[in-house]
């Protein structure tokens, strides 16, 4: 009789991790990979062309994220502060610089290295266009262009530095936060 318990119960934990398994996997197709094919997160699709590139006035925000491995969700991983996280920005130059044997296309602003608060600051930019570094520590880079331009109305920027390896829903956004529009 104690044996058919245990066995009943081990059939019950299978059938409980079964269940919490495919849960998951329906939850990651509806919640990252559909929207992700769909091209409502943001992101590079087939059917679609290149975003363009921001225009803001002054170029300041809050750096948030991390790496959840399959708990990627918008709303869990946006909850972190992305503390550690290198930003390293580049103006490109307006025409190619010449020097010996060197070319230069661009030029090196400045790094910001996030602290516990998540907010960064790189004061005050001349007009142009910029390329940005995300750097979170342990993870691949990923880059951002925007445009500084004293007309735009937006400032602040969010940035989500949590990994998107396996879908556009997951991580690596740029985008105007509320504060700034």
């Amino acid at each position: 009789m104690q044996g058919r318990t245990l066995f009943i119960s081990i059939i019950t934990v299978l059938v409980v991790i079964i269940a919490a398994f495919a849960v998951l996997a329906a939850c990651h197709y509806f919640l990252l990979w559909k929207p992700s094919l769909q091209g409502k997160c943001g992101g590079l699709t087939l059917s679609r062309p290149a975003p363009t590139r921001s225009h803001l006035a002054r170029f300041r925000g809050q750096v948030v994220g991390k790496n959840l491995w399959l708990l990627q969700y918008r709303w869990f991983r946006r909850r972190f502060k992305a503390v550690g996280t290198t930003l390293t920005l580049t103006r490109e130059l307006p025409s190619t610089e010449y020097k010996g044997n060197l070319v230069r296309h661009a030029e090196r602003v400045g790094d910001v290295v996030i602290d516990t608060s998540g907010r960064f600051d790189f004061g005050d930019l001349s007009p142009g266009e910029y390329d940005l570094t995300v750097s979170l520590p342990r993870e691949d880079a990923v880059g951002f262009g925007f445009t500084i331009d004293p007309s735009a109305h937006s400032t602040d920027v969010l940035i989500d530095a949590s990994p998107a390896y396996y879908c556009n829903c997951c991580g690596w956004n740029f985008e105007l936060s509320s504060a700034g529009r």
